[in-house]
């Protein structure tokens, strides 16, 4: 243990250095007047005793050094003495600290607000037991258009695979879906909410904080009906009250009883049904959790009824690859065996990778970008700092010449890099809490997990680890740089001869040829993403969304009864609300549809004609939707042929529009019009007959065209209803309006939805906007410090040619000739730069690739555009050094040195 003594001795003495020298001194004066005295005794005068006592005791300034290396940690004084020393050369240039500060905090700040996002969306492990084993269980189609196509889960068929498989640990169903809650006799709201079979918590190795979760008896038919509250969900209805256990909520007009509070922080990941079906907005966030009670038609449907999610764990030490052979084999087997009309696999996805699937592309390519930008900057300050270090060549060369040591010089350097780096990260840090407040002011309300995202401490460990990195960047070549002085000949060099060589020129040249390829490749694909993002807006959507509001109504209460209950509640409430909507001040026709446009595919079901059979597997499959005889007129939607919908179709219901789409999957070189096709409507055996044909529309999303078939909503009335109102009036007026109208019908209907049409589209598109905002402002700031590399480079050699170009007009040089020569200067570096971006770009846009939309990689307007853009930018920072040598004055400059 002595040496943890000896440890704590040291770095106390960094403490009391004036006390222990004071000390030092005056024992080193003690020893010496002894030494005196005895000279003097032996018969030596004053001088000769003195003399003799400090030749005896040695050189006092040695002993005091090493003293203060024994008592305390060299090391550690010596790198503050080098910490001083770089403060003060940065207050004697108070300009450069400055302007590299700043740089060093906006491009740590964005890095690290972009990492905060990515930490938290990405990389950070869900609060799950073993997360890293939780997969997403989907099961698959073979078709013949696109094999292998993941769908939603069979409840019978999770049934069979849970009790069989032995790779896994256990598996949950569960449905993420919207529940109206209706507190304190108000309104009722529509908040998130999981129904999942009995397992899930032990699942995810979840134990409530209060009361209990759920057991096997509470999925059984006539039980009670109970609720397990997440913690955001007990603060909401009951305000953190801790005897919430055995009170009640009303839950889709039903009293529950609350059985259970889960831990705060725990939030369950929204997971799509499949890859190309998207969640409800309003099922975002789940606040309630109930047991999922299977119907008979769950318990006995083998074909159909694919409309569950399934999370598993795989047992210790088993590869998602064993798990999906396993899994894939009982599938084959049951579906020979059971004689299945189609063939059913299996697809598995890590949770992690399932839940940031939509936006994990989208965030790595901001991380770069914001990276990129970063580099630029430290090239920058490279730049900068290579110029100090070339000027103070001379001063270098003394230190070297003073006994300096090679690493001495290094360290001396490298230390005011740091120091910067330093002062950069803090205040880029700082920066970073308003950078991530903005990040989420911009993002798209479905990025996953957008509640985790704040600076926390891997963020902060992050920064610091890129600060120290920056500094590492930017100051290591200013470093080298002193190595290779050569002491005699800097000190009889005059500063601008050491500055102005050619190795410095060609080294200065290189850092903004480097500059300038970063910059090409982040506007490169800024152009594209910006392109991406115009051609999603300005296409043909097929559908009109100018003076539109629409009103989203869910009919989840009791009164409304359910699939084996009465549809004339539901049918009753619908006629009435177009009714009452109709008659609002400056409505011109109201439509109806079952599901919210461009909010993915739902309903999705597949096409069948009684005339002509074709295997399950090749049915091409379709997305219904339920809508009145005005949807069409409203959403201006053409129809390509037959009739629309009328209202004397009420008497027989069973009549179908279908889409171009559809018509041509199902109804290749014929004429759809009076054809029939499969049931429609829920546990409704009558065919449908097709009256019409309607245009195509992106109606689902706008970066595709969906295969659709509009039902009358008198043959099946869903228990969403989105009401789609045309009027002269603006939304803003109008939604108050709309819903006084619906809530007069009935007070306690839920409205999740309620805005106008363009937010909608623009709410449908906002990962788009995100990207292309945050990338325009990481390529304008690389766009900028460009401009500043080649300005300040052009500036810093012009200073160190202005004799040449005194003695050049002095013998008759025109300023345009003057002009030409510094922007043939500036034009190499640049079209370098330029060049070796076009090639990186080329590179590096294949990753990019399946985020841009109907956009191809090599898009002249997008490259050409961002090239010009550059050149321009780059002609414009060269002018004004170019004007500065042209306007030099000779005998000034003659006379400078």
């Amino acid at each position: 243990m002595d040496w943890i003594r000896i440890l704590l001795s040291r770095c106390a003495a960094l403490f009391r250095s004036r006390e222990l020298d004071a000390d030092l001194d005056e024992e080193l004066r003690s020893h010496i007047d002894l030494a005196i005295e005895e000279n003097r005794e032996r018969g030596m005068n004053e001088q000769q005793a003195r003399t003799a006592a400090m030749r005896a005791f040695g050189g006092v300034a040695q002993i005091r050094e090493t003293y203060r290396m024994q008592r305390g940690l060299p090391l550690l004084e010596q790198a503050a003495r080098d910490i001083r020393y770089a403060v003060r050369q940065l207050r004697r240039s108070p300009g450069f600290a400055l302007v590299a500060i700043l740089t060093l905090a906006l491009g740590v700040g964005a890095a690290t607000s972009v990492f905060s996002v990515v930490d938290a969306v990405l990389l950070k492990p869900f609060a799950f037991r073993d997360p890293d084993r939780l997969v997403i269980m989907r099961e698959a189609e073979d078709e013949a258009s696109n094999h292998h196509l993941a769908i939603p889960d069979n409840y019978r068929h999770f049934l069979r695979l849970k009790k069989a498989a032995t790779t896994l640990e256990d598996a949950a169903i569960f449905q993420q879906t919207a529940l109206s809650v209706s507190p304190s006799g108000e309104h009722p709201r529509i908040v998130g909410a999981v129904t999942a079979s009995p397992n899930l918590f032990p699942l995810l190795g979840v134990q409530p904080i209060l009361g209990r979760g759920f057991v096997d008896s509470d999925a059984h038919k006539g039980g009670k009906s109970i609720v397990v509250l997440s913690y955001e969900g007990w603060q909401t209805f009951f305000a953190g009250d801790p005897k919430v256990i055995g009170q009640t909520l009303r839950i889709a007009g039903q009293p529950t009883t609350v059985v259970g509070v889960l831990p705060p922080g725990l939030r369950f990941p929204q997971i799509a049904l499949a890859p190309k079906i998207a969640f409800q907005e309003s099922a975002r966030g789940a606040l309630l959790f109930q047991p999922m009670v299977p119907s008979d038609r769950d318990l006995n449907t083998d074909s159909g009824n694919f409309n569950y999610k399934v999370i598993a764990r795989l047992k210790p030490n088993v590869t998602l690859s064993q798990a999906t052979a396993e899994l894939e084999s009982l599938q084959n087997a049951y579906a020979l065996s059971a004689h299945l009309p189609i063939h059913l696999g299996i697809a598995f996805t890590p949770l992690a990778k399932d839940v940031t699937s939509g936006i994990s592309g989208a965030l790595w390519l901001l991380f770069a970008a914001v990276g990129a930008v970063l580099l630029i900057a430290c090239v920058n300050l490279a730049n900068l700092q290579l110029a100090r270090a070339v000027n103070a060549e001379r001063e270098t060369a003394v230190r070297a010449a003073l006994g300096a040591s090679r690493g001495q010089l290094v360290k001396s350097r490298l230390t005011e890099s740091l120091v910067l780096a330093f002062a950069g990260g803090a205040a880029g840090t700082a920066l970073a809490f308003g950078g991530v407040r903005l990040l989420l002011a911009v993002a798209p309300a479905d990025v996953p997990r957008l509640d985790d995202v704040k600076v926390s401490i891997p963020v902060l460990l992050f920064s610091a680890g890129l600060s120290i990195a920056a500094a590492i960047v930017f100051g290591m070549l200013p470093a080298l740089r002193s190595l290779r002085v050569a002491p005699q000949a800097a000190l009889q060099a005059n500063s601008t001869h050491a500055a102005n060589t050619q190795e410095s020129g060609r080294t200065r040249s290189l850092m903004v040829a480097a500059q300038v390829a970063c910059t090409v490749v982040l506007l490169i694909v800024t152009s594209l993403a910006l392109r991406s993002f115009s051609h999603l807006l300005h296409q043909d959507r097929g559908f009109d969304s100018s003076r539109i509001t629409l009103a989203q109504v869910d009919l989840f209460a009791p009164q409304y009864g359910d699939f084996s209950g009465t549809r004339t509640a539901k049918l009753i409430f619908t006629d009435r609300a177009l009714a009452a909507l109709n008659r609002l001040p400056g409505v011109q026709s109201v439509a109806l549809t079952s599901a919210t446009p461009l909010t993915g595919e739902t309903w999705v079901d597949t096409l069948n004609r009684p005339d002509h059979p074709i295997p399950p597997a090749d049915q091409p499959p379709i997305n219904v939707r339920f809508i009145n005889q005005d949807y069409l007129s409203t959403m201006q939607m053409p129809l390509i042929s037959g009739r629309n919908i009328v209202a004397a179709d009420r008497a027989y219901p069973y009549v179908a529009l279908i889409s171009e789409r559809t018509a041509r999957e199902a109804f290749s070189g014929e004429d759809p019009v009076g054809k029939k096709i499969n049931p429609i409507a829920p546990d409704d055996n009558h065919p449908m007959t097709v009256i019409g044909v309607v245009a195509d529309t992106r109606i689902n999303g706008l970066k595709d065209t969906a295969a659709m078939v509009y039902v009358p909503y008198w043959t099946f009335t869903p228990w969403t209803l989105s009401f789609l109102v045309r009027s002269s009036q603006p939304s803003d007026a109008l939604i108050s309006e709309m819903r006084r109208a619906i809530w007069q019908i009935d007070p306690q209907v839920a409205i999740p939805t309620l805005k106008s049409m363009d937010d909608q589209v623009s709410d449908s598109v906002a990962t788009d906007r995100f990207q292309a905002i945050v990338l325009s402002g990481f390529g304008a700031a690389a766009l900028l410090l460009a401009l500043l590399g080649v300005y300040g480079v052009l500036t810093y050699s012009v200073s160190l040619r202005r004799q040449e170009f005194g003695i050049r007009i002095a013998l008759g040089s025109r300023k345009s000739t003057l002009i030409g020569l510094v922007m043939q200067q500036a034009a190499k570096p640049v079209l370098l730069g330029t060049c070796v971006g076009l090639v990186t770009a080329l590179t590096a846009l294949r990753w990019v690739r399946s985020l841009l939309y109907q956009t191809p990689l090599i898009d002249p307007l997008a490259v050409g555009g961002s090239v010009l853009l550059l050149l321009l930018a780059a002609a414009i920072a060269a002018i004004v050094p170019a004007r500065r040598a042209a306007s030099t004055d000779p005998m000034r400059a003659l006379r400078t040195e």
